[in-house]
């Protein structure tokens, strides 16, 4: 490593060594010149930002993803009633997935993260609306509950994986392309997604099995 000797009071200076050459000599002058700027650099616009924008941010982030959860859950309660809070059980139990996930690989929850979680949130709502949907169908059909329910389940679970797995594609290239920002809304989506694979599709019908393998069923609630 280079060492200073001396004070450069006029701005000329020389650098001096026992190994140079002619052709090394040229080869640092090459470089020093091409590392100088041709303008002065000056100062347009400064501006100092506080610790306290980022925990602002990461604090509107959180109340915006409450209000949209609870209003989801709201709307899922009261639109499929009781399959509704099946919907609901299972969108918990995503986030808890999430969470514990989270705490395991010691990620940090950041801004384009808590995205991620709400991104996460309304996949798993769409998921059970796809499959709520299917069943409805199949009772104007004419099917009866235990049919509904797995036909429900047996034909949206193509076009479920589909949106999954190309979701989580993308999110796979962000994480292995992107900054650390674009990476935590990567690891948050990813993680929500293989997590609401198990719990919109196994749990929930893991959920119906057990109630309507406790008797003749006459009416579901959805």
């Amino acid at each position: 490593a280079p060492s200073i000797r001396d004070r450069i009071p006029s701005g000329d200076a020389s650098i001096t060594g026992g190994s140079f050459d002619v052709n090394s000599a040229k080869d640092i002058a090459i470089v020093l010149r091409a590392g100088a700027l041709p303008r002065a650099v000056k100062i347009l616009d400064e501006h100092t930002v506080g610790p306290s924008l980022g925990s602002d941010s990461i604090h509107a982030g959180i109340t915006a993803g409450l209000i949209g959860t609870a209003m989801v859950v709201a709307f899922m309660a009261i639109y499929y009633q009781l399959s509704g809070l099946v919907a609901i059980a299972a969108l918990a139990l995503n986030l808890v997935y999430l969470v514990a996930a989270m705490a395991y690989f010691g990620a940090t929850l950041t801004l384009p993260g808590i995205a991620g979680v709400v991104l996460t949130v309304g996949m798993a709502v769409d998921t059970n609306v796809l499959i709520f949907e299917r069943i409805r169908e199949e009772l104007r059909h004419g099917r009866s509950i235990h049919e509904a329910v797995r036909l429900g389940y047996d034909r949206a679970f193509r076009t479920i994986f589909d949106a999954h797995s190309t979701t989580l594609i993308s999110a796979l290239f962000l994480f292995q392309f992107g900054t650390g920002p674009i990476k935590g809304f990567a690891v948050t989506l990813s993680i929500g997604l293989l997590a609401n694979l198990f719990t919109a599709v196994l749990f929930t019908r893991m959920i119906y099995d057990y109630w309507l393998g406790r008797g003749k069923v006459e009416r579901i609630s959805i």
